[in-house]
């Protein structure tokens, strides 16, 4: 006998949707606190995390953690240097490298972020029981496996998400 599966309607899809409407509300939340301008939050998110660590990424490593192209980032870094979030310093060793290091007014937009990702997060899960929470994320663990079994790359929060952020956050908008 086979399974019998929600019908998935390709947009229209409730998973499609919960993920939109969560992006929408955050980029929403984002531009009520003035942060319409930091486009790509994951980025200082990093950057604040490595300037804790004393070490300073390059453009070229940055891309590669956060999983985007070197273009990609080439185009987000330069959007966050004129916003003055971000400055780019040549390295000691190799002048031709330039690492990226967040400014004051980023680590103090990165502290404004995750504190609207934490009010999202806490919205989009108001209303459930601890069980219910815990219930849920067994389910998300369960079909990340069942993606990860056919090939599908599970990333880890670990660097792309601010600490303090929830557990659950696994992408940003």
């Amino acid at each position: 006998m086979g399974h019998c599966f929600p019908p998935l309607r390709g947009q229209d899809s409730a998973f499609f949707r919960l993920n939109r409407a969560r992006h929408n509300a955050t980029f929403s939340a984002l531009a009520a606190e003035g942060l319409q301008d930091v486009g790509q939050p994951r980025i200082l998110f990093l950057l604040g995390e490595e300037d804790e660590d004393g070490a300073l990424p390059s453009q070229q490593e940055l891309a590669q953690r956060l999983r985007v192209s070197p273009a990609t980032i080439a185009n987000s870094l330069s959007s966050l240097e004129r916003m003055g979030y971000v400055v780019r310093q040549s390295d000691l060793v190799d002048r031709r490298k330039k690492r990226i290091a967040i400014t004051e007014k980023g680590r103090d937009a990165r502290r404004r972020c995750i504190d609207v990702f934490k009010r999202v997060d806490e919205q989009l899960y108001a209303g459930f029981s601890p069980d219910e929470l815990e219930q849920l994320e067994g389910f998300y663990l369960r079909m990340l496996h069942n993606m990860e079994a056919i090939g599908g790359r599970a990333e880890h929060c670990s660097r792309a998400c601010p600490k303090g952020a929830a557990e659950r956050e696994v992408t940003t908008p």
